[in-house]
């Protein structure tokens, strides 16, 4: 307000300064300088908290809630407001840069990062009593209950599909090829682990090929290792696409099972003001809720209800899955197969999508995993993701020449005819 009175005395005072060129500048830096005091101030009938303004006091107006909120924020929890990162040289190393980062890992938006987050979250509101007890009691066992129920619902089709698919698809598989090695072989034939008939060596009569049934032939021509190339592509979408479920839970695993500290108490689990222990979570500037750690016993409980389970299903997928694709006697269900397969897996996109209700879904994007990770550029660093890719790559080979039990002493005796006779 002093600096807006003055502002004209000191121009009549200085009467050069009133016009040209260096007048009308150093009326502008005047001017400015004014509006930059004036702003700073506090407005009138703002009452100062901590003192006066040159004590350090806050000026608390119509922006005085925001200005709580920033004083009240804890260190950690603005260090996690955003991704930072920087390159610098490692005096240790031999030149390569090192990339720091630090931000909080959101939930992979699916029934499980739902379920985590209302179990995090609504677990501490029942535990501290804050809030409506009923509410979030509900939503908690309605949630939980809901991941039980996708397990449960993984599971008995798995089992199913163990019982009452597989055996018969197996079963028309060994029976083709054992009255096709009886035939190629002219009955000069041994018993395979299974039971079936598998050609002597030396006994393989390729003319008589010509001779087989049209059915029996079709048949043959249609088995997957008829055509192996065709087959093993299959097969590693089939194992990427479990391998991609197998990722995202391990690593979910690391961040909230390894990386995470273990806290002593439920109250601690999230960022919170020491004067409001009990209540809400701090949120950053974006709107997100940051997780500070977890209790031993919630990571218990994480392991065993869901990233166990989940796990546990993809193994036992990816098996039962190969077995399925190789034992398809037709190549054009072997398409159709495969995305009865992936809708197994994908159940979870499909609850989520269908029945959680939309604030659940928003709750489950504002939490977010701290991880602070400082890397050096190496060959980990760059590189280490694609031995996923790897993994995949050795599975499959080792899945049909090892491992498969649809077709065991498999001769590799179809593939040369089939393709002469297409």
């Amino acid at each position: 307000a002093m600096a807006r009175a003055l502002e004209p005395a000191f121009y009549k005072s200085l009467p050069f300064l009133d016009s040209g060129p260096g007048g009308k500048m150093m009326q502008s830096v005047w001017s400015r300088g004014a509006d930059a005091a004036y702003t700073q101030l506090p407005a009138a009938g703002d009452r100062l908290v901590g003192g006066s303004p040159d004590d350090g006091g806050e000026a608390l107006g119509p922006h005085a809630g925001q200005l709580r909120s920033a004083r009240r924020t804890p260190r950690s929890a603005r260090s996690h407001r955003s991704v930072e990162s920087r390159n610098s040289q490692d005096s240790e190393s031999d030149g390569e840069s090192v990339h720091e980062y630090q931000e909080g890992v959101p939930l992979d938006e699916d029934l499980y990062g739902v379920c985590i987050a209302s179990f995090l979250r609504d677990l501490r509101k029942v535990i501290t009593g804050h809030g409506n007890f009923c509410l979030r009691l509900s939503r908690l066992v309605v949630t939980m209950s809901l991941v039980i129920f996708l397990a449960a619902l993984q599971f008995f089709l798995v089992i199913q599909m163990k019982l009452k698919v597989t055996p018969h698809s197996v079963e028309r598989m060994r029976d083709t090829y054992d009255r096709y090695e009886a035939h190629m072989y002219a009955n000069h034939t041994v018993l395979s682990p299974s039971g079936f008939s598998r050609g002597e060596q030396g006994h393989f009569d390729a003319s008589l090929f010509a001779s087989l049934p049209g059915d029996l032939r079709e048949q043959v021509c249609g088995m997957p290792l008829a055509h192996p190339l065709f087959f093993a592509a299959m097969l590693l979408i089939w194992t990427l696409t479990v391998v991609h479920d197998i990722r995202q839970t391990c690593y979910l695993i690391v961040l909230l099972i390894v990386a995470l500290k273990t806290v002593a108490a439920v109250h601690d689990t999230f960022a919170h003001d020491d004067d409001e222990r009990h209540g809400r979570p701090l949120r950053t500037e974006d709107k997100t809720v940051l997780l500070k750690g977890l209790t031993i016993g919630i990571k218990f409980v994480l392991s065993a209800c869901i990233f166990i389970p989940r796990l546990s299903i993809d193994c036992y997928l990816l098996w039962l899955g190969c077995r399925w694709l190789m034992a398809t006697d037709n190549l054009e269900d072997v398409f159709l197969n495969a995305v009865a397969l992936e809708f197994i897996l994908y159940l979870k996109d499909l609850v989520y999508s269908a029945v959680v209700p939309i604030r659940n879904k928003v709750e489950s994007q504002e939490l977010r995993i701290p991880m602070d990770v400082v890397e050096r550029a190496n060959f980990g660093s760059y590189l280490g993701a694609f031995l996923w890719l790897v993994i995949g790559l050795l599975w499959v080979p080792l899945y049909i020449f090892v491992l498969q039990g649809v077709l065991p002493d498999y001769r590799w005796d179809v593939r040369a005819l089939c393709d002469a006779h297409s």
